[in-house]
């Protein structure tokens, strides 16, 4: 549990992942939520996807209920309506010291659902990451990562204080991908002066990839369209 430990240090209850489309924030959320709860740790996932998400936390609510996570979302009926609906217990869980708080945000421009929150979670101290894979479009290099990194500062008028390199192809990814992805995350880095918290490794090349960071094996908990 190091690398997850590590992320934990501080004050920083709430933690919330922000990024592109594609970055992996969802597998990573839950990947994050599971093994809080299999140290001990009461856990609440927070799903703000709602601007036309490709993958949903609430889509695999089953994984987390029966694992004892608590899984905030909005209600079922509204799942395919894509309407800026806040989870109507959001606020409770926010303020709720027992647990360790894990926010899913929707990429691009729905980072402005934040923005809603803004004194709520300035009033609980909250860690703001972004999720960087540089084998999607809009973050394939450093500027277009900074852009990206500023348009979702702008949208939620939260700080980002955080990077997390988790560049991959599914279950194509490779330790090649792994290490140029850093690369060009390392490079944000130094420009932005902010730290880089995790490299994200694919449980099956974990043995492979060595770095000095600090590393969060991801194990597949999303079924991928084609993947058997």
């Amino acid at each position: 549990m190091e690398a997850y430990e590590k992320l934990l240090q501080g004050s920083s209850r709430v933690k919330i992942l922000v990024g592109e489309f594609g970055s992996g924030k969802t597998e990573l959320a839950m990947n994050y939520a599971l093994a809080l709860r299999a140290n001990g740790t009461n856990t609440a996932i927070v799903d703000i996807d709602l601007v036309k998400p490709y993958f949903r936390t609430r889509d695999h609510d089953h994984v987390l209920e029966e694992s004892g996570i608590v899984l905030v979302a909005s209600d079922k009926r509204l799942s395919s309506a894509d309407l800026p609906i806040l989870p109507q217990n959001l606020s409770r869980i926010l303020c709720d010291t027992n647990y360790q708080v894990i926010m899913d945000v929707g990429g691009g421009e729905s980072a402005i659902v934040l923005g809603q929150l803004q004194k709520q979670l300035n009033a609980v101290s909250y860690q703001a990451s972004m999720v960087i894979n540089t084998c999607r479009p809009f973050t394939r290099d450093k500027d277009g990562i900074i852009q990206t990194l500023r348009r979702i500062e702008l949208a939620s008028r939260l700080k980002i204080s955080g990077l997390i390199s988790n560049t991959n192809l599914a279950q194509e990814t490779t330790s090649t991908h792994v290490y140029e992805g850093l690369k060009i995350v390392e490079s944000v880095a130094a420009e932005l002066q902010l730290p880089i918290l995790w490299v994200v490794v694919p449980e099956w090349l974990a043995e492979n990839v060595k770095i000095d960071y600090p590393v969060f094996v991801l194990k597949r908990q999303i079924q991928y369209p084609g993947a058997v």
